[in-house]
């Protein structure tokens, strides 16, 4: 399932030399509440910033990747 949202921030940290990020994000339905999800770095677009419209991809209600959206 793919949901269309705005990108609130990114947090970038490492375990063990493993990149990854928690990402702040709202949907587009829901603009007030802010969710958050942590994804290694190769699940979200390299170019994607804070306040950018992005589609954020669900496999059994878990983020599994945020794209920035285009169009």
């Amino acid at each position: 399932m793919e949901v269309e949202g705005r990108l609130e921030g990114l947090q970038p940290y490492a375990i063990h030399g493993t990149r990854y990020y928690r990402v702040f994000y709202s949907h587009a339905d829901a603009p007030d509440e802010i969710l958050r999800a942590q994804l290694p770095f190769d699940a979200i677009d390299a170019d994607v910033k804070p306040g950018d419209p992005i589609t954020v991809s669900y496999l059994l209600n878990t983020v599994v990747a945020v794209a920035r959206r285009t169009g």
